[in-house]
């Protein structure tokens, strides 16, 4: 069987890290390939579900991703030991240290292009000298982000591939005691309260400033409204602060790190993707998978694709309060929004698909058809 080992930069909890898991579980399952997941730092929290579905994996614990030659030593000891077919990189360091550690073992890397465009200067350079030399083939999660990179590599066209994200369903099964009423209870929401949700890494990206000065708008006309914010990251104490000065912090609710996210979904009425740059966030997907009528700004890569069943509003305090305004008052839209929302995920964003079409990527890249 051929192996494929797939490098990421950690396991803590994210969309990234989330798809890299999925992946791993699938590929094992239907046998084309054999997984093997390495982490370049501490594990995270979705170590141990890699290691209940008995996948192959190592942590490497870099301790400074800076300290580059005794990494490269440390990464280069596990692809000799590991002796895959394929390497498969998602992020910058993963791609730097995977193609790096590699070279002169004639093993070919992928990489998976996630958000290049977020980066500095002096990462750009060195993965244009990686793509421009080094890489064998560039998987994109959206069609804006394989253009960008054609414009700026033409030579490397023919290497590109287009693979949307897509999410496991085995991910959004319920505790067989929960209960819908008793949960909103807990939240000290009460029965009739509308819920706004959303969820994702508390960075200055996600524009969850701009969700709750919206908020703080939507509230004057729809005083039976809360926000919860289910995520951590370096915004926390920031985005907290502005709820207070809003005077909205009795009804907003920062959840924190989740690892069972769908028992938020399940309550959430209406779900915004507030961000200010991203590409295809697996949020969305998940999201419409619960049945939760989606906003999405105008700055997201993948608009074109979910605009077909989500609200695509500008990014600005205006457009999101007016996007939320419109959902809260129109029940009918909202049942609209959530059924053609969950059918498109169920038809074209499945787990099941995506392995098949990754599958062929890997095929092509050894078969050296690219």
């Amino acid at each position: 069987m051929k192996k494929v080992l797939i490098i990421t930069g950690t396991l803590k909890f994210g969309g990234v890290e989330r798809l890299i898991i999925d992946t791993a579980k699938a590929l094992k399952t239907k046998g084309g390939y054999y997984p093997i997941v390495c982490s370049l730092l501490e594990g995270g929290e979705l170590e141990n579900e890699l290691k209940n579905s008995n996948i192959e994996y190592y942590s490497l614990k870099f301790k400074n991703l800076k300290n580059i030659i005794g990494n490269l030593l440390k990464i280069r000891k596990l692809i000799k030991k590991c002796q895959p077919n394929i390497i498969h990189t998602h992020q910058f360091a993963s791609d730097f240290y995977g193609v790096i550690g590699s070279l002169g073992l004639n093993i070919p890397v992928v990489c998976h292009l996630h958000n290049p465009q977020m980066e500095k200067w002096s990462r750009k350079i060195i993965r244009y000298i990686l793509s421009r030399w080094f890489i064998d083939g560039f998987i994109a999660v959206i069609d804006e982000k394989a253009k960008l990179l054609k414009k700026s590599i033409p030579s490397i066209e023919n290497k590109i591939f287009i693979l949307y994200n897509a999410i496991s369903p085995e991910n959004f099964h319920l505790p067989a005691d929960f209960n819908h009423l008793a949960f909103k209870k807990q939240l000290s929401i009460p029965e009739q309260g509308l819920i706004i949700g959303s969820v994702g890494r508390l960075s200055p990206e996600k524009g969850y400033d701009l969700l709750l000065l919206a908020f703080k708008k939507v509230l004057e006309k729809a005083p039976y409204s809360f926000l919860i914010l289910v995520g951590d990251g370096p915004e926390k104490e920031n985005l907290i602060n502005l709820a207070k000065k809003l005077k909205i912090d009795e009804r907003v609710i920062f959840a924190g790190y989740q690892k069972e996210i769908i028992k938020f979904l399940t309550i959430f009425d209406i779900f915004v993707v507030s961000s200010k740059i991203e590409a295809f966030p697996m949020v969305s997907l998940e999201a419409m998978y619960c049945g939760l009528p989606l906003i999405i700004t105008d700055r997201l890569s993948s608009k074109d694709i979910l605009s077909r069943v989500a609200m695509v509003v500008p990014c600005s305090v205006e457009g999101i309060q007016n996007g939320i305004a419109k959902l809260i008052n129109d029940k009918k839209l909202r049942k609209q929004m959530s059924e053609k929302g969950k059918l498109l995920v169920e038809k074209e964003f499945s787990i099941s698909s995506y392995i098949n079409k990754l599958e062929n990527i890997y095929d092509l890249i050894l078969n050296k058809k690219i």
